[in-house]
């Protein structure tokens, strides 16, 4: 059988080397050599297409990105929109709402405008875009200020409860505030601190405002009395009467029973006796009504 040498033979004293090898192991060292250098070729060749690749495309590659990126800010440009339309929507229903409190506490009927507004505003029918960011600041504004108002109507709310806009009860002014012939004097005259309404014997009195009662007990001149402070230096009192239905230190409201009406103390038959004081002086019942009772 054949068989190859290869000596090396190094630089300088080291020693040579020689490798001994079939023509069967020279086909195979031919072929490893030859697989190898396909493989290397193979591989130079696909990293050149690569770079080829990559260059001819880079331009697409930057464009994909920035579509993403894009793509990406829309996201996050109607995730806000969406959020700011819920925060509208909200909004107006509160505006909506607000606007209905502020009306029934002033007692104000809302116009047919008003109410075709209102419901054009519904929650459904709005429909945000990209020029909302004014709006949203606008009604939000505007929400701010219906809030205000609310606040400001529920004060006078208050007041208005608090301030004797009433009659305690239904009747004919028997006798005005002021001076007056003396009914128990036949030629004097005396001073009537409030109004008499005629009325029968037990007829419910109810309280003209809200308030604290700070009398109810027995008066030498009005009988069975009862007093309530209003606040604000307005004082109600009510005279008269068969029997008493509240306690000093009890809290009323505005149209509250209070006592039942009578004869008791100065009095010349069943009536009423209700007067206003402000800040200590005696004031006309009347001038307090919505509408003054007629005579």
């Amino acid at each position: 059988m054949r068989k190859f040498t290869i000596l090396i033979i190094p630089e300088g004293h080291a020693r040579a080397r020689q490798f001994r090898f079939s023509v069967r192991g020279k086909r195979l060292l031919l072929g490893a050599s030859v697989g190898f250098t396909l493989l290397v070729s193979l591989l130079l060749a696909h990293d050149l297409y690569q770079n080829h690749y990559i260059k001819a495309h880079e331009q697409k590659f930057a464009q994909i990105d920035y579509l993403q990126k894009a793509l990406q800010a829309k996201d996050q440009e109607i995730a806000r929109l969406t959020e700011q339309n819920i925060q509208i929507t909200q909004n107006l229903g509160q505006i909506n709402s607000l606007e209905q409190e502020i009306s029934s506490i002033l007692r104000i009927e809302p116009t047919k405008q008003n109410s075709e507004r209102n419901s054009g505003m519904a929650p459904q029918s709005y429909v945000p875009s990209r020029s909302t960011d004014l709006n949203a600041d606008l009604l939000q504004a505007q929400l701010e200020r219906f809030q205000k108002y609310r606040s400001a109507a529920l004060t006078r709310q208050d007041q208005l409860l608090h301030t004797p806009s009433t009659l305690p009860l239904e009747g004919e002014i028997a006798s005005d505030f002021g001076y007056r012939k003396n009914p128990f004097g036949r030629w004097t005259s005396e001073f009537h601190s409030g109004i008499d309404i005629a009325c029968d014997y037990g007829t419910e009195v109810h309280a003209t405002a809200s308030g604290t009662v700070v009398f109810a007990g027995w008066d030498n001149i009005y009988g069975r009395k009862v007093t309530i402070d209003h606040g604000n230096g307005i004082v109600t009192f009510y005279g008269h009467n068969a029997r008493l239905l509240v306690k000093v230190g009890q809290e009323v409201n505005q149209g509250d029973v209070i006592a039942l009406s009578g004869n008791s103390g100065r009095s010349t038959g069943a009536h009423l006796h209700y007067g206003v004081i402000v800040n200590g002086e005696n004031r006309d019942p009347l001038n307090f009504m919505d509408t003054p009772k007629e005579q």
